[in-house]
C-alpha cells in the first residue's frame, strides 16, 4: 500500500455542523487519536458537510425517501444522514448496517443524544446479508452511502445489490477513493469504482481532498437528466 494521506480538517467552526451532538463529539479534536476517540472512524469535516448537503439536496420534498448506509461505525455519519432527512421538506428513513455490536451500542446512544432515533433503523451483521431487506421500500432509493468493508469485491457486490433500486438521479456516495493500492494489492474502493463504471456506466465525481486514511469521496449517478436522454432508435 502507498503512504496514507489525511484530509480531515480539525481547525474549523463547529457551528457549521448541522447537529448539536455531533458538534460535541468533534469538540477539541486535534489529531488522529482524539478524533477517533470522539467520533470513531467517521469521515470527519469537511466530508460531513459534503455528505449532509448532498443528501439534503437529493431528497424529494413530496416523497418518503429511503437512505441506506453500510458501515455505521459509531454513528457520526449516520447522524449527518439522519439530520438531512429531518431537515428535508419531505419525509424519510435511514437504514444503516454495522458488523460490530460494540460499535452499534455506541452508535445507538449517539443517535439518542443526537435526537435522530425516529428516522433510523439499525441492522447488525454483514451488509451483504441485510441489504436486500434494507432496500425493501416502495420507492426508488434516494441515497446510498457505501462505507463499510472497503475491499474491491465487497464494494462491487454492495453496489450490485443497490443498483436495481436506483432511479436515474439517485446518488451513491463512496468514501476512501484515493488510489492507495499498489498494482499487486486489492484495489479497494478506487478499483471498485473503475469496475462499476465499466459494468454499469453512469457518471462519477471524485472529490479527493476530504476524509482520511484513505481519503477522497465520490458520487455516482446513473443519468442526471432523464428527460434529456437520446430517443430510442426507430425500428
Amino acid at each position: 500500500m502507498r503512504e496514507p494521506q489525511f484530509h480531515r480538517i480539525t481547525d474549523y467552526d463547529r457551528s457549521l455542523l448541522p447537529n448539536a451532538h455531533l458538534r460535541t463529539m468533534d469538540a477539541g479534536v486535534t489529531d488522529r487519536d482524539s478524533w477517533t476517540a470522539g467520533s470513531g472512524l467517521s469521515v470527519g469535516y469537511p466530508a460531513w458537510g459534503l455528505l449532509y448537503h448532498l443528501t439534503l439536496c437529493r431528497l424529494k420534498p413530496n416523497a418518503h425517501n429511503l437512505v441506506i448506509e453500510t458501515g455505521t461505525n459509531q454513528g457520526a455519519s449516520s447522524i449527518i444522514l439522519a439530520q438531512a432527512i429531518k431537515d428535508s421538506p419531505g419525509t424519510g428513513l435511514l437504514r444503516t448496517v454495522e458488523l460490530e455490536q460494540t460499535n452499534l451500542d455506541i452508535a445507538t446512544e449517539n443517535f439518542r443524544k443526537a435526537d435522530v432515533v425516529d428516522v433510523i433503523e439499525i441492522y447488525q451483521g454483514d451488509a451483504l446479508e441485510h441489504l436486500t431487506a434494507m432496500l425493501d421500500h416502495p420507492s426508488p432509493l434516494a441515497v446510498a452511502f457505501l462505507d463499510g468493508n472497503h475491499l474491491h469485491k465487497q464494494v462491487v457486490r454492495e453496489f450490485e445489490l443497490v443498483e436495481p433500486k436506483l432511479d436515474h438521479d439517485s446518488i451513491v456516495i463512496f468514501d476512501n477513493t484515493y488510489l492507495i493500492a499498489e498494482p499487486h494489492d486489492d484495489q479497494r474502493v478506487n478499483g471498485a469504482l473503475r469496475t462499476i463504471l465499466d459494468r454499469f456506466g453512469g457518471h462519477v465525481v471524485n472529490l479527493p481532498f476530504c476524509s482520511w486514511y484513505t481519503p477522497g469521496m465520490a458520487i455516482w449517478q446513473r443519468r442526471p437528466f432523464e428527460d434529456m436522454s437520446p430517443p430510442a432508435p426507430k425500428p
